[in-house]
């Protein structure tokens, strides 16, 4: 298992600020747009897939954070959605406020 960096836990808080994520995809696309806004600086490098950029390193830091027990995906309906847990949510508070922060605009 990979050791748990920075990343991840900027992708925790993306998760957090917007409450629940609808899909993977979605989740993709969306840390998609954030650097390419140069919102967020996370380093993830993205291919075109067939419905959209795609992160293996991405989806590698998903996993490590559910297996963490940090996010959890639930089905609903049709769709999956991915959401910070309890745990997650004190974690993303720990780091509130420090570099860790995704939410900064770069130089």
């Amino acid at each position: 298992m990979r050791e748990i960096t920075p990343e991840p836990l900027k992708v925790l808080q993306v998760i957090a600020k917007y409450g629940e994520i609808r899909g993977r995809l979605t989740l993709h696309k969306l840390i998609h747009a954030l650097q390419n806004s140069r919102a967020v600086d996370l380093g993830y490098r993205f291919i075109n897939y067939s419905f959209g950029p795609y992160s293996k390193e991405l989806e590698e830091d998903l996993k490590l954070l559910a297996s963490l027990g940090l996010i959890v995906e639930e089905k609903k309906g049709d769709t999956t959605v991915i959401k910070v847990t309890k745990k997650g949510m004190e974690v993303v508070k720990s780091f509130a406020g420090t570099k860790l922060s995704p939410y900064r605009v770069r130089a």
